[in-house]
């Protein structure tokens, strides 16, 4: 009883997280962590900047981050200076080995925090939490949903003499909000390092590698009998700018070796969307197509 009243507390405190959260994503669409003291002139220049359209504002942020031409640009970069809140939901209408369609909704929010280093002046967080609807997986189990587990990402950003190029380093986590619950998380906490390479050397071309390691440190509630895990996700990128603020590229999610099963599961696929105003705040809206190659071995 004291484990499962306590993953309750933990849900409700990340579902507090995840509000305040909405409200930075909401009231902010400029950098984070900078404290320029402005003159009157400068203060102007910049609320004339806020009132143009994402594909034409300027994304100021020095190094680490910088080398954007615009904050559309700068909103497609996992590790830009800026704080995102995003929404996602991903529905299969077919999956394989099971019957009828699933449906994952995450809530993202991404924030930069100022560090007081002059070489590693910048640390960006991304946390997701995930609410999850599987297939029917047949009698007795049916349809099961709920919270699956929260992954926390911190990366720390160094400067690098080189133009154009970004660099992360850091430090990846999983937390087993789904809780009891085998179908839509996998009771383990987890953790593990985590690197991105980002080059943006050709105008409106972005490219690069984000890469992280998992492994279980422990079991949350109910997951003493579960599958140990240890997990390898590759994700190569790349994003086409367009005038207008429009976009193409490659799929967010990562090509994933499991050492415990020794499986690949791949995720082919292309994303296009575009970055605009909605009233006074600027808003990236994407849709992406997926597709993972058949296998055998249950229900994905």
């Amino acid at each position: 009883m004291k484990a499962k009243g306590g993953n309750r507390q933990l849900r409700i405190a990340l579902i507090g997280l995840c509000t305040v959260a909405i409200v930075l994503g909401f009231t902010t669409g400029s950098i984070m962590a900078q404290d320029d003291t402005l003159s009157h002139e400068e203060y102007l220049k910049k609320e004339a900047e806020k009132q143009q359209p994402p594909h034409k504002r300027p994304h100021t942020a020095e190094l680490p981050t910088g080398g954007h031409s615009n904050l559309a640009e700068a909103a497609t970069n996992p590790i830009a200076n800026l704080v995102q809140f995003q929404v996602q939901n991903a529905y299969s209408w077919k999956n394989h080995n099971s019957s009828g369609y699933s449906n994952v909704l995450t809530v993202q929010p991404v924030i930069p925090f100022k560090l007081p280093w002059e070489r590693v002046p910048l640390l960006v967080t991304r946390t997701t939490l995930p609410y999850v609807r599987t297939p029917d997986l047949g009698a007795p189990i049916g349809r099961k949903d709920g919270f699956g587990d929260t992954n926390l990402l911190m990366l720390a950003l160094p400067k690098l003499k080189t133009k154009g190029m970004q660099l992360g380093l850091g430090f990846n986590s999983v937390i087993p909000t789904a809780g009891d619950n085998e179908f839509t998380g996998s009771g383990k906490w987890q953790a593990g390092p985590s690197v991105i390479y980002i080059n943006m050397r050709t105008p409106k071309l972005q490219w690069g590698m984000f890469a992280y390691q998992l492994w279980s440190v422990g079991s949350g509630s109910g997951g003493s009998g579960r599958p140990d895990v240890s997990r390898l996700s590759l994700q190569p990128f790349i994003t086409k700018h367009f005038d207008g603020g429009w976009f193409v590229g490659s799929p967010d999610t990562p090509q994933t070796y499991d050492f415990e099963s020794n499986k690949w599961t791949w995720a082919l696929g292309a994303q296009a969307g575009r970055v605009q105003k909605f009233g006074k705040q600027p808003v990236k809206w994407f849709a992406e197509v997926l597709y993972n190659p058949e296998d055998n071995n249950g229900p994905t």
